[in-house]
């Protein structure tokens, strides 16, 4: 979770923020998207109404890909409370009635029902054998990701990295999103990768500057671009992905899994697609990652990456102005 989320959630009342659950379990269950009241057919913040929305919005852009002769997938990451559940020290939400599996139901016949990827399925499957999500934390570990990632090679008939897990890692005991919201805080230890071993990190755009400034702790992160290259790959293809922090514009998580895989990789921070920059940039397969908690809000694919990294530039640039006024020292740009 991105320290502009944590913000927005902070404004909860905190009972309703984290729930401590059993062996160390800590979930999300408050926060800006309400995460306990998406699990809801008829009420809340995402009915099916909203999820037929999305199944709308999954057919046109699987329509307008096979037009412009590009493959594409979309991967729903499942909230931990959708796989780890019963882990709650007492029933939070009924997990069959998860957005994730909701949505899923809605695609099992739609005509772009090959490039939705079900995640839910096989994250249960594996929930045992390997811990799919940090235990203080959001988002999902590196065997989580990489569950992700073989389903999304096979989806896409394209060789993966079988041995990513095997690379060189980092072992730290790090304060995580959920284990600073709780009292006494909980730390926990994990594995950080970097996963590009052969890739380049080629450009960034500003925001991604300004969202690896610490000055700005995360906190202007939507419109972060990156681009990877990596000449060695064992999949030729050039691909687009649009994601969040799930995938991010390092080489930590999903991206960096992808970075690996293929020559060319391109990463937007975005739940909304910029067609004419796909169209630029003619990648030969378009992916699109949310996490399920994300859902709630319907993209409108209207996406203008120019327009949005002068906004955030600017809104940066206030973010000087204010920290000035109030006596900090300026934060270089």
């Amino acid at each position: 979770m991105t320290a502009s989320e944590m913000a927005s959630i902070s404004a909860s009342a905190p009972p309703t923020l984290v729930h401590v659950g059993r062996d160390g379990w800590l979930f999300l269950q408050g926060g800006s998207n309400f995460v306990t009241t998406l699990y809801d057919r008829q009420g809340g913040n995402l009915p099916d109404s909203k999820l037929a929305g999305w199944r709308q919005t999954i057919e046109r852009r699987s329509a307008r890909c096979r037009e412009l002769g590009i493959a594409c997938a979309h991967l729903v990451v499942p909230e931990k409370l959708t796989i780890y559940g019963d882990r709650c020290a007492a029933p939070l939400v009924d997990s069959n009635l998860s957005p994730a599996i909701r949505l899923a139901e809605f695609m099992a016949d739609s005509p772009a029902a090959g490039d939705f990827i079900d995640l839910v399925p096989l994250f249960s499957q594996c929930r045992e054998q390997d811990q799919l999500y940090w235990h203080t934390d959001t988002h999902w570990s590196p065997e989580g990701c990489f569950v992700a990632y073989k389903a999304l090679c096979a989806r896409l008939n394209v060789h993966a990295e079988d041995r990513l897990l095997k690379r060189p890692h980092e072992t730290k005991i790090l304060l995580m999103d959920l284990g600073g919201r709780v009292e006494p805080e909980r730390w926990e230890q994990i594995r950080e990768y970097d996963f590009a071993a052969y890739a380049r990190r080629a450009w960034v755009n500003r925001v991604t500057r300004l969202l690896e400034d610490p000055v700005y702790e995360e906190e202007i992160h939507v419109g972060s671009r990156a681009r990877f290259v990596n000449p060695s790959a064992i999949n030729p293809q050039k691909v687009f992905l649009f994601g969040d922090s799930y995938s991010g514009a390092s080489t930590d998580m999903l991206t960096g899994m992808l970075a690996e895989t293929f020559q060319s990789l391109e990463f937007v921070w975005s739940s909304r697609i910029d067609w004419p920059l796909v169209e630029r940039s003619a990648p030969d397969i378009l992916l699109f990652e949310i996490a399920e908690r994300f859902l709630a809000v319907t993209p409108d694919d209207t996406l203008n990456l120019r327009g949005l990294e002068w906004r955030q530039s600017l809104r940066a640039y206030r973010r000087r102005l204010e920290r000035w006024s109030a006596g900090a020292p300026k934060i270089s740009a």
